[in-house]
């Protein structure tokens, strides 16, 4: 895979309008093992393969003018396979860096369960179930800044430089709102239309709630899909958030 950076072009012309299918990858081995997986590369599994299949058949009738993803491989094996099966075989897929998860830095590949409930009494509860019935589904969000603080105190005596440890929420925000504006800016330049956009569950979470604070957080589901609209440097969600609905349709 060539891994490079979304770029503008410099042309100036007149923008149009772009709508982001903004999709949550296919299930890998770390989701079906209950493993923390940001930036750490997990394959897919073959129900993983399935879906992204599925999910591509449900997306067929709707053509793609491009498509990019993060450049690990359960971003790109999900845009390829959807582009294949949906009639979109002929779209490059453009890697953007920014698009990936969050970095948990030391908590990468670490239990699920253990280290969100290590989150939940670092946030002052004594289980996970209280911290989100306290904090509601913004506590997916508030786990990045928890590990962020808890790496930072070197929590788990890992010898990771600092700029290897986890991510803070505004760090993620910041890139995935550049990552997002730079492809807007270019597709819209390149005559706009539908953008396929690869992305991960707690990344794709962070963006939409910088777009609207009052967003549906609930979890989002493997090849969930969530469509953003760009025009003229504004974001704008429609609604549902994190549909399933192309993938429902792909078994019929």
């Amino acid at each position: 895979m060539n891994y490079s950076h979304t770029t503008l072009t410099g042309d100036e012309g007149p923008q149009q309008q772009v709508t982001m299918f903004l999709t949550r990858h296919t299930k890998t081995t770390a989701n079906a093992i209950d493993l923390i997986q940001g930036w750490s590369d997990f394959p897919l599994t073959q129900e993983g393969i399935e879906i992204a299949r599925q999910f591509g058949r449900g997306l067929q009738g709707t053509r793609f003018a491009a498509a990019y993803c993060g450049t690990l491989t359960r971003h790109y094996e999900t845009a390829r396979i959807a582009l294949d099966n949906s009639g979109n075989d002929n779209v490059e897929i453009r890697f953007e860096p920014g698009l990936r998860e969050y970095n948990f830095g030391s908590f990468e590949g670490r239990d699920v369960s253990t280290t969100h409930q290590a989150v939940a009494e670092w946030l002052g509860y004594s289980t996970v179930e209280e911290a989100r019935a306290a904090r509601g589904p913004k506590f997916d969000l508030d786990v990045q800044d928890a590990l962020y603080a808890l790496d930072a105190e070197n929590m788990l005596h890992t010898d990771l430089v600092p700029q290897d440890r986890a991510e803070s929420a505004d760090m993620v925000k910041q890139r995935m709102w550049q990552a997002m504006t730079n492809i807007g800016d270019l597709v819209s330049r390149e005559g706009g239309g539908n953008v396929l956009v690869i992305s991960s569950g707690t990344a794709i979470r962070q963006f939409l709630w910088t777009i609207d604070s009052e967003v549906d957080l609930t979890y989002l589901g493997n090849t969930a899909v969530t469509k953003v609209d760009y025009d003229k440097g504004t974001f704008s969600i429609e609604q549902p958030v994190g549909s399933m609905a192309y993938y429902e349709r792909g078994a019929q």
